[in-house]
């Protein structure tokens, strides 16, 4: 085994999260870096019929490596002879190496990648759009957000949680991940480049020109991204104009799994993270989030997506402060009016969205299919124009 070939098995800094569903078989083995006790360390982990067992790689003085007792010259050596010698990594565990597990394409290099111009500023760092290279020579155009290298290490499993909750969603209107970069600080997601930015930023800045029949199908886009959310039991938690972006012809993306959770419900006793305007009344008062909170949000609490979309991206709650916000959804039973020129049927959908209680909220299916017969009602009233 050569250098090249013990490479396969280098999966950088990539969370124990991400690489334990990879080994699925006694003896299959990846080398990963990892922080333990504040110093970053080589670790062996290998599939076992005990659970996932992890191995420091130890160097000496003399520039040799071993696990416990056998020194090679190089990471390789030790690897092969291992393998081959069918050698116990230690005499307490009797764990056997047989199979090397190599990078999956979604795991990319720091070399395939090039930024090439700013974008803004993330949750976590900063955007780029660049281009990288896959692994079969073509070049891709795509939105990068890095991660910056004085975060915390939270901050950074929360990273690679955000793109492996990504990984497995697969839709028309949400956004796909490309890969990710962990060999070296900064870590990178690479992901879909939607050159029309945000729904948000396009409501304001066409504020007064946009057509129903726009607005209508930015939100039924949104709910059909939504649905399959749901049905893979997958959390939002922040669902907003300003996290669903647009691609060139104005189809929507949903975006931004910072927040995201794959178990429903849950209990989060912080709110430091989320703006209390567009938070649903079961969050406010004993923090719990559920898809049935996304609907909330959706529909104008969480993160106000439907009211935004028709008052063309204005702040929630206008004139009102956190606090007072809170009260009068609380206390109050406060409910927002619907802007001018809602359709009645979506001002009635969004009604059933605010509903005290989650049980008496619709399901994101439900959502979508009354917005799907909306669009073809609309369809055969509205004359054609461009959008």
């Amino acid at each position: 085994m050569d250098e090249n070939q013990i490479d396969q098995y280098y999966y950088g800094f990539l969370a124990k999260g991400d690489v334990e569903p990879l080994l699925k078989n006694d003896g299959d083995f990846l080398i990963r870096k990892a922080n333990w006790k504040d110093v970053v360390i080589l670790s062996l982990d290998v599939c076992t019929n005990k659970g996932i067992k992890h191995f420091i790689i130890n160097k000496n003085a003399n520039g040799e490596f071993y696990i416990e007792k056998n020194k090679k010259k190089s990471i390789a050596e030790l690897i092969a002879w291992h393998l081959s010698t069918k050698t116990p990594l230690s005499q307490k565990s009797q764990v056997i190496l047989k199979k090397g597990i190599p990078r999956p394409d979604w795991l990319l290099k720091k070399d395939q990648v090039k930024m090439i111009k700013k974008l803004g500023e993330g949750a976590f760092g900063e955007v780029y759009c660049g281009e990288y290279l896959d692994s079969n020579d073509r070049v891709h155009l795509t939105a990068i957000k890095t991660m910056h290298d004085s975060a915390s290490r939270e901050s950074r499993l929360s990273f690679l949680k955000e793109a492996r909750i990504m990984r497995k969603l697969i839709h028309p209107y949400i956004v796909r991940i490309y890969g990710i970069v962990v060999d070296s600080s900064p870590f990178l997601i690479l992901m879909e480049l939607c050159e029309g930015g945000s729904v948000l930023s396009y409501l304001r800045k066409n504020r007064g020109m946009i057509l129903p029949s726009l607005k209508l199908r930015f939100i039924t886009e949104s709910a059909s991204g939504l649905e399959y959310l749901e049905q893979n039991n997958c959390i939002h938690r922040d669902i907003a104009a300003r996290n669903c972006l647009l691609t060139r012809n104005h189809h929507v993306k949903i975006s931004d799994f910072g927040m995201s959770n794959e178990k429903t419900p849950i209990q989060d006793r912080s709110l430091d993270k989320v703006p209390i305007k567009w938070l649903a009344p079961e969050t406010l008062q004993n923090r719990i989030y559920s898809t049935k909170t996304d609907v909330w949000s959706y529909g104008i609490m969480f993160n106000l997506h439907v009211w935004e979309v028709y008052s063309e991206g204005c702040e929630p709650y206008p004139s009102l402060s956190n606090i007072q916000t809170r009260a009068k959804i609380i206390v109050q039973n406060y409910r927002m009016d619907m802007p001018e020129g809602t359709p009645p049927e979506v001002a009635s959908l969004v009604g059933k969205c605010w509903a005290k209680n989650p049980t008496d909220r619709p399901s994101f299916a439900a959502i979508h299919e009354t917005l799907k017969d909306l669009i073809n009602m609309l369809m055969t009233t509205e004359p054609s124009s461009s959008e």
